[in-house]
């Protein structure tokens, strides 16, 4: 994925505007990539009951599981603002979101995260 990505942030380097971050640009090319991607291949994943995991472990489980249970758009920019530590504008740009669209989209994100990690979510 990382190199279809740059392949098609070479072949579209003409579109690039130097009013905003290079790095922002090429995440919205990821993210439209990986979107691609993800709609051809929904990952699944099957656990066995028997399974153990460390605390940690079982930590990135619980969030991963809270993160999957949100709408795609909440998701992406929950992962975008937590997980990858992009600005509000930078996540807004490369969603191709308004920001304050972006920043209501976040909020009820980090809500629902908050209920299913706290086990009111169930």
């Amino acid at each position: 994925m990382a190199q279809e990505t740059f392949l098609k942030a070479w072949t579209m380097a003409a579109s690039f505007r130097s009013e905003g971050r290079y790095e922002a640009w090429l995440l919205r090319i990821a993210w439209r990539q990986f979107l691609s991607a993800w709609r051809r291949h929904a990952p699944l994943i099957d656990m066995d009951e028997t399974m153990t995991f460390t605390p940690d472990e079982a930590a990135r489980i619980d969030v991963n599981r809270a993160l999957a249970g949100l709408p795609e758009r909440e998701r992406a920019a929950a992962l975008l603002c937590f997980g990858h530590g992009c600005s509000h504008g930078e996540a807004a740009a490369i969603m191709e979101l308004p920001l304050g669209t972006l920043k209501s989209i976040v909020a009820r994100a980090r809500k629902a995260l908050v209920l299913q990690l706290e086990g009111h979510g169930q």
